[in-house]
Order: C-alpha cells, then structure tokens, then sequence
C-alpha cells in the first residue's frame, strides 16, 4: 500500500464517517426528496414546471423518476436549482475504508495461504506448521498490494 492511497483512504474515512452515522436520516423521502422539498416550500407542480420552463406532465415524468431511482443526475441537478437547493451526491460505504481493505486483505492472504499448504503437502513438509498463520497475518500487507488486492473479486455476504 502506498502512504498515498492510505492517506487519501484515510481522509475519506474521516469525511464519510458523519454521513454513515446519519443514513438514516438520509433515507430518500417515499415520493422522492424533490416532490417532498416542492410539497413543503407550498409549491405546486405547475409553479415548479413554469420556473423551469417545462410542462406539469415532464415534471411529474421528472419526480416519478426519481422514486423509482432511474433519473439522471443533470435532471435531479435541474430540479434542485429551481428549488434554490443543492444536490449532494455520494457513496457512502457500509463500514470505514479502511476496514474493508484490511478484510479483503485477510480473505486474499488466507487464500495465499491454503495455496502454500497445498504445495507444502504435495512437498511432503508438515502441512500443520502455526507458524505459516503467523507469517501470514504479519507478511500479509506486503505480499498483497493494493493493486492485487481486489483482483477477481466477487462481493461474499
């Protein structure tokens, strides 16, 4: 790993971490955050799709895309300049960086490690040496770079 990719997984830890904390409040509203924000300010399908320059039913078209998650992101960016708001867009992982490197590496360094038991048997050499574990846990950042680490890799649940 490189003390730049460590340091940029690490700054992005930082900033992503007070999002993760409050996803639940980030949950799109049911009908979408831009019919929300519009039912909210008071306004109404025709006041919003006059301010853009556009038809009810394009608008309508435009929140319904929305809700089922398939409009494009210079539409969602149209709709919130006619509200005055901004859009913010992010991926927001699961756990911190920083722990997924570190599983993924471990899953990689296991499989690193039954590959050399098996050549070990096939050796002959004593298949149940500890120390091969121990080797692995402290070996393992350096045998697998960062580059590797996530080569043919499948999402395991």
């Amino acid at each position: 790993m490189t003390a730049k990719t460590n340091l940029a997984r690490t700054r992005l830890d930082e900033r992503l971490a007070t999002l993760r904390t409050r996803r639940d409040q980030l949950a799109v509203p049911r009908g979408g955050w831009a019919k929300a924000i519009r039912s909210a300010l008071g306004m109404t399908l025709a006041d919003l799709a006059a301010s853009m320059g556009i038809t009810r039913g394009v608008l309508s078209r435009l929140e319904g895309s929305e809700q089922k998650q398939t409009i494009q992101l210079d539409s969602l960016q149209r709709l919130a300049d006619a509200m005055d708001c901004d859009l913010v867009y992010a991926l927001v992982p699961r756990e911190p960086l920083q722990a997924m490197v570190e599983r993924q590496r471990d899953r990689a360094a296991r499989e690193l490690e039954a590959r050399t038991r098996t050549h070990m048997r096939l050796e002959d050499q004593d298949e149940k040496d500890p120390s091969l574990a121990d080797w692995r846990k402290e070996h393992s950042a350096s045998l697998i770079s960062d580059r590797r680490l996530w080569k043919n890799w499948k999402k395991r649940k």
